[in-house]
């Protein structure tokens, strides 16, 4: 249903609550509309019912002048409250949820379904509206539309997705990846050692502090970990969170257990180890997993706990968790001190805490104290290991088991294969954890000594991290430190920083922090340091880090022996250092080793060097037999034209083996025609392992449409780290709602690819993940993608950042993106900018957009150029703009050209779907005074069989005042509308024809249409057949409370039927209001019954109806009750009933008499 559809709903549906205040339709839209608003939960009907009633006393109480303006006021609160309702529903709910509140703003709307008299349209014209509306092209905001004051633009909507295989956006790439040119490239061949290659996403990692507050109870399933005291870990690519996915420890059994049993009967958990072993996560990841519908406490350090415990014989704890980590903070006076704790576990609250080893060490050395000194610290010690005696720890080792490893390998996360690949000596969650911490620590020290900063020891560690990142993964000499560190100072500002001393700055990154990690590790020889690896990864893999300088690559292949050379090479390799990298390579080649000669080789062909020098080099390895060297061989022959020979040189190597070979004759036979060799050689390629091919051959066969073969190919190359592969085989997953799809997509968007990134936006979209879509759709957007950049910029609209959200809309709509276009307009238009709207209107529908050609309409109409918006909303209706047809619809027929018209809305009304949007139109042309309009379109759509627009159409004309015109169409419509029937039945009785009136109440009723059903009982009634009204009444006493009365009344009539008459006048009591009670009031003084009279009256009044107020005033001052008389009558007056000014002076005379005598 389009967005339009639930405003104009929620308006019909605030009108109808407004314009019943005050009528006999009252009781019952207000109990409908508030358990439709419910949606079950009977204590929200009930506070529903209490709002109902506020504006319900709102209205009655205002003066005359106000009434427009209020209701006005009251009418716009009830449209957003409704519209906010419909909104926070899924989609299938939403639907059905609009069709209730239509069945129910046509059942009660008494009178005529006409919208305060003018709009003449039923609430519930509409009914044939179905929960798989088709899929509508709509963007941000509500398309403008002519006449009067253009529609109010909504809020911001995404829009909607694009077919995987539809390229039709400027700037969007299609799905597959397209074919790869000739692969000219040359292989490097490492001689040994493992050199890191690094990506460059962006790391974000900032710090969390603990936020909770004493008495702050929350869901243990709603808590922060972060907030909680679990360590900050390196944030993903793209990944918005600060940890990565949970890995069973080997202890949560133990813990989850305990956790169990603690619950049952109350008790302590405590967790102890490391620093850093990852106890916090352990202990919580097992509360949330066991306890999740406990709330918990995390009070702050320090905080007095005795108010927590409970003596003997007061309420337990019910699913509570107290939490408590590093308890060392607890453990003083006022905390967690032993009798405390016992009277906790009595109590049944769960206590979880955590405890650094170290601390626990410092407790008891405190606890063993000789030397007399702190006696005070050393009685809180003895009480703290009282406490602890208390419980069995669960011990957390830092080092992981190999279990433990294994699950790590087996996690979906970049950060978890990182810890894992190198940890080293450290723990997983060490790694992970004290990583965080020693960054901040090493990036904060390059500030002045005199800002108590370690600039030397900063530029130390720099120098560190840079040799690692140039090949020197071991253990570094201090000298060699020395000596590079010296670039690193002076970058940071040289002697300005009053550099500490060389010894100071050694000791000073040594230190171990965490546990067992320091800025700069001890090396296994004497006087060797290493870098922290998690530094080595974050300096590697943030985007801004400065390139090594080239004086750390020399320096570093002065101290290189063979072992290192050839891992400087390597790095310089990878990082197209190519002049570094011959260097590297050069004493290596001269030995004569076949791989240097290779990579000597191929650094000078990037460099462009003699290629007759190079083939010269190169064929003694070729003919040797080395396929590597022939491929680079064939590379260099190619250069030089000589692509026969060049093709011998594949095929040798493609026959020892090589798949790059195979996949380079794939590429020459595919550009000489010959498609039958080309794919043998593609195949072979793909099967011998080399992922270009393999995704070359998927995409081969998707053109081909062999689906069935290609999705393996895919799946393959993305295995073999293709991230065009990763990117498809993740999209075809998740177009079959396979869980398996993120994984592959956010490998691909953490490689950079922006349309993996767009989908993961998406994905995390739909899950209501606003945090994650922001960060993708950023990530996606700043690397081009079109789509990403709108879905971003709606995104920040609707939290109120629309300034920033039309910078990306205006990103967006440069890359040719027409939604994006779109939403700029939109934003213009807001802004006052009518001529830049126009403008990007226009450019979004020659881009296909057909929304922004019924806007651009809308403003030329309303700058008087009728024949530039006839224009537009023609090719907006041609491009199946239902909206945009509508108005040409309208312009037409306010021109006299109803015959071009009608042709238009025949053609519409062929979709069913279209009638929703239509009905909306015809009313939004009310509110521009153009009746005309509004029948016409509803005189048409009756005419070709719509039932919906005839039933509409005799609403229409009943508010026109023309009861024939009405009675003739609802009659067309009554057999099938119940409301229709209804208002037929009402307008008949209206006539006095009550026999013809009751056969369509009846058969309105039998539709089950509650209104009408009272109707039909009250006729019964009247015409002196109580029993088919009793049975018509026990239909609806349980929900509409006039029908509870009446049915009490009739009851009460009977021979023993008292008792369940006042039942039934109970229950209508408990539903009842101020209208409906004085209502029933005047009832029963016809029936000569003044108890009840009163009883029912001053409950009115009591809800602060004026006429009942000086309706009790006159039976109290008739019964000489003059001092109640007085307060009533004086409430009368106060609400303004004028009526109550004579009665009551006359009272107060009378009183003041009486006391004076």
């Amino acid at each position: 249903m389009p967005e339009q559809a639930w405003t104009a709903l929620a308006e019909t549906g605030a009108a109808a609550v407004v314009r019943a205040v005050g009528t006999d339709t009252w009781p019952g839209l207000r109990a409908a509309v508030a358990r439709w608003s419910a949606r079950g939960d009977e204590q929200r009907e009930r506070a529903e019912r209490e709002r109902l009633d506020r504006t319900a006393g709102e209205l009655r109480s205002v003066a005359a002048a106000q009434v427009q303006s209020v209701r006005s006021r009251l009418q716009a609160a009830w449209q957003a409250r409704v519209e906010a309702l419909l909104e926070g529903l899924e989609p299938v709910e939403r639907v059905r949820a609009a069709e209730e509140l239509r069945a129910v703003l046509a059942e009660h709307d008494r009178a005529v379904p006409a919208a305060a008299g003018q709009d003449g349209l039923a609430a519930g014209g509409t009914v044939d509206v179905r929960a798989e509306d088709r899929p509508r092209r709509h963007a941000h905001g509500t398309p403008l539309r002519a006449g009067g004051d253009p529609a109010p633009n909504g809020p911001a909507a995404p829009s909607p997705p694009r077919p995987t295989a539809e390229p039709s956006v400027p700037g969007n790439r299609p799905t597959s990846p397209s074919l790869p040119g000739i692969d000219q490239g040359h292989v490097l061949v490492a001689t040994g050692g493992v050199v890191a290659h690094y990506g460059t996403g962006a790391s974000n990692t900032a710090g969390a502090a603990l936020s909770a507050v004493a008495q702050d109870w929350e869901p243990v399933a709603d808590v922060d970990l972060l907030g909680l005291g679990v360590h900050r870990a390196r944030t993903a690519d793209g990944d918005g969170s600060g940890l990565p996915p949970y890995v069973l420890r080997d202890v949560d059994g133990r813990v989850r257990a305990e956790l169990r049993a603690a619950a049952e009967s109350g008790g302590f958990v405590l967790l102890t180890g490391d620093s850093t072993a990852g106890k916090t996560r352990t202990a919580l990841e097992a509360v949330r997993a066991v306890l999740p519908g406990h709330l918990l406490l995390a009070p702050p350090w320090g905080a007095d706990l005795r108010p927590l415990g409970r003596a003997p014989g007061e309420p337990v704890y019910d699913r509570h968790v107290l939490w408590l980590d590093d308890l060392e903070h607890y453990l003083r006076a006022g905390g967690l001190e032993p009798s405390l704790l016992t009277s906790l576990i009595r109590a049944r609250l769960v206590v979880l805490a955590t405890l650094r080893d170290e601390r626990y060490d410092s407790l008891r050395e405190a606890a063993d104290d000789v030397s007399g000194a702190g006696g005070h610290g050393r009685m809180e010690a003895e009480t703290g290991l009282r406490v602890l005696n208390m419980v069995e720890p669960v011990v957390v080792r830092r080092l992981w088991s190999d279990a433990e490893l294994a699950r790590v390998a087996q996690a979906d996360d970049s950060r978890l294969h990182e810890a894992h690949a190198r940890h080293g000596t450290h723990g997983i969650a060490e790694y992970l954890a004290a990583g965080p911490e020693l960054l901040a620590e090493w990036r904060r020290a390059g500030r002045s000594t005199a800002g108590r900063g370690h600039p030397r020891g900063a530029a130390l560690v720099a120098a560190a991290v840079d040799l690692a990142r140039v090949g020197m993964i071991g253990d570094l000499p201090v000298a060699l430190l020395h000596e590079v560190h010296h670039h690193h100072l002076k970058a940071l500002g040289g002697a300005a920083l009053r550099p500490e001393s060389f010894a100071d700055a050694v000791a000073w990154a040594s230190q171990v922090r965490y546990g067992v990690a320091s800025l700069l590790m001890e090396g296994e020889e004497e006087g060797t340091k290493r870098p922290f690896d998690y530094l080595v990864d974050s300096v590697a893999r943030d985007p801004a880090a400065p390139n090594v300088p080239e004086p750390v690559w020399l320096t570093a292949l002065k101290y290189a022996d063979e072992a290192t050379r050839p891992l400087i090479a390597q790095a310089a390799s990878f990082g197209e250092r190519w002049a570094i990298a011959e260097l590297a390579w050069r004493p290596l080649a001269e030995s004569g080793d076949e791989e240097a000669v290779i990579n000597y080789t191929s650094s000078q062909l990037f460099q462009h060097r003699d290629p007759a020098e190079i083939e010269a080099l190169l064929r003694p390895v070729a003919e040797a037999g080395h396929p590597v060297a022939q491929v680079n061989l064939a590379a260099v022959l190619k250069i030089r034209g000589a692509d026969e020979e060049a093709v011998r040189w594949w095929s040798d190597a493609a026959e020892a083996g090589l798949a790059l070979a195979a996949f380079n004759l794939f590429t020459h036979y595919r550009n000489t025609g010959d498609d039958e060799r080309a794919e043998t050689f593609l195949r072979n390629a793909a099967e011998g392992g080399y992922p270009r091919a393999m995704a070359t051959l998927a995409t081969l066969l998707h053109v081909r449409g062999d689906e069935a073969e290609a999705e393996p190919w895919w799946q393959a190359a993305a295995t073999a780290g293709d991230t065009e592969a990763m990117y498809v085989h993740g999209h075809l997953l998740r177009l079959r709602g396979d869980d398996r799809a993120e994984p592959w997509l956010r490998r691909a968007a953490e490689r950079g690819h922006d349309r993996a990134a767009e989908i993961l936006g998406r994905a995390a979209d739909e899950r209501g993940d606003l945090v994650r879509a922001e960060a993708w759709w950023r990530a996606a957007a700043e690397a081009g993608n079109a789509e990403a950049a709108n879905e971003l910029g709606v995104l920040l609209s609707r939290r109120g950042e629309r300034a920033e959200g039309a910078t990306w809309y205006a990103r967006g709509a440069e890359s040719g993106h027409d939604v994006a276009m779109f939403n700029l307009a939109v934003w213009l238009s807001d802004q006052g900018d009518v001529e830049g709207a126009e403008e990007w209107y226009r450019r979004a529908g020659e881009a296909g957009n057909a929304q922004g050609l019924t806007n651009l309409g809308a403003l030329l109409r309303a700058a008087d150029d009728t024949a530039g918006a006839e224009a537009a909303w023609r090719r907006a209706a041609q491009a199946g703009d239902t909206t945009g047809c509508l108005n040409l619809i309208d312009l037409l027929i306010c021109a006299g050209r109803s015959a071009e018209a009608r042709p238009l809305l025949l053609h519409l009304l062929d979709d069913a779907d279209d009638m929703e949007e239509i009905t909306t139109f015809v009313l939004a042309a009310l509110r521009w005074g153009r009746p005309q309009v509004t029948e016409a379109i509803l005189r048409w759509a009756a005419e070709s069989g719509r039932i919906d627009a005839a039933h509409n159409l005799g609403s229409h004309y009943y508010a026109q005042g023309m009861p024939q015109e009405a009675e003739r169409w609802w009659r067309v419509s009554a057999p099938e509308f119940p409301v229709s029937a209804h208002n037929l039945g009402l307008l008949l009785s209206e006539r006095g024809e009550a026999e013809e009136a009751a056969t369509w109440w009846r058969k309105a009723a039998e539709q089950g249409h509650r209104q009408a059903t009272l109707l039909l009982a009250d006729q019964y009634i009247g015409s002196g057949r109580p029993q088919e009204a009793e049975g018509l009444l026990r239909q609806l006493a349980d929900e509409i409370p006039e029908a509870a009365f009446t049915l009490g009344l009739l009851l009460f009539d009977k021979p023993d039927g008292s008792t369940e008459a006042t039942y039934w006048w109970q229950r209508a009591q408990e539903q009842a209001d101020a209208d409906t009670a004085f209502g029933w009031a005047s009832c029963l003084a016809e029936r000569g019954d003044e108890e009840k009279t009163e009883l029912w009256c001053r409950k009115a009044a009591e809800a602060g109806h004026p006429r009942a107020a000086f309706n009790l005033g006159a039976l109290l001052a008739g019964r000489g009750e003059l001092a109640g008389a007085e307060t009533w009558l004086a409430e009368a007056l106060h609400r303004g009933h004028e009526e109550a000014a004579q009665p009551l002076a006359a009272v107060r005379e009378f009183l003041a008499t009486r006391h004076s005598t």
